[in-house]
């Protein structure tokens, strides 16, 4: 009897280890806070992998911006909370907190609106507008516009804040101040990095754009390579001759030698 026991514990342990065994689901509440990748965007619906072969999913409206553009791909990190659990299918809906770009990925210049009645979700590339907290010697703190809370407050390290090296930042920000800053980076822990120096570089590459763009189509349009009525090409850049110089008469010449 017993090393029956024995035989079926031994193979219960191999089925286990076999990966046979039924593994345990994981059991989620509500206002539980996890870090999710989206694996499929659908028409009305965003999925997203919540591990141990489970899936949530946002309402794709909570992941757009005030345009409706969606601001997620499939491979995006996202940092959410669970906002609500079907007690017949278990399904989980989530809330987005945060969304990570894809690596590769160009960043967005737009914020999320979020679910109805939260703070619009915070997307790294994004430009946004805040007020200063508080000013250090290491940086200054914002508080983003339409947040609350640390969720919402990020700094601008020393470096990114546009002042000259060895500055004291205090000359030049304070409480209340508002500033426009891009959201660089958010990390693991919703740390958000922001940057005043990245909205600065933005702007003149975008100007930049703009010029080249401009200088093109201003050479199109005085057409540098346009045909002449007889079909040929104008010459480009042709130098031009230099004329003759003037020696005047050969009488002036014999005035100039007796003197």
């Amino acid at each position: 009897m017993s090393e029956r026991r024995e035989t079926s514990e031994s193979f219960g342990a191999l089925f286990e280890q076999a990966g046979g065994g039924r593994q345990e689901r994981r059991r989620f509440h509500v206002g539980d806070k996890l870090d999710v990748t989206i694996v499929v965007v659908a028409q009305n619906a965003v999925f997203a992998d919540l591990g141990g072969k489970q899936e949530g999913y946002f309402e794709r409206i909570d992941l757009t911006d005030p345009d409706g553009k969606l601001l997620v791909a499939v491979g995006n990190k996202v940092s959410a909370t669970v906002a609500a659990i079907d007690r017949g299918t278990g399904q989980v809906r989530l809330s987005p907190l945060f969304i990570r770009n894809a690596e590769g990925e160009a960043l967005t210049t737009s914020i999320g609106l979020g679910a109805k009645g939260q703070a619009p979700v915070l997307v790294e590339g994004a430009r946004v507008k805040g007020s200063v907290t508080g000013v250090e010697r290491y940086g200054v703190f914002v508080q983003i516009a339409g947040t609350q809370g640390r969720s919402g407050r990020g700094l601008i390290p020393t470096v990114e804040t546009g002042t000259p090296r060895g500055a004291d930042l205090k000359k030049h920000f304070t409480v209340g101040q508002e500033v426009e800053a891009k959201i660089v980076n958010i990390d693991q822990e919703g740390k958000i990095r922001l940057s005043v120096t990245a909205v600065a570089r933005d702007e003149e590459r975008s100007s930049f754009e703009k010029f080249k763009d401009g200088g093109s189509a201003e050479a199109a349009e005085t057409g540098t390579d346009k045909p002449k009525a007889d079909g040929k090409k104008a010459p480009q850049g042709a130098a031009k001759k230099p004329e003759p110089r003037g020696f005047g008469t050969l009488g002036d010449l014999l005035s100039k030698k007796k003197k």
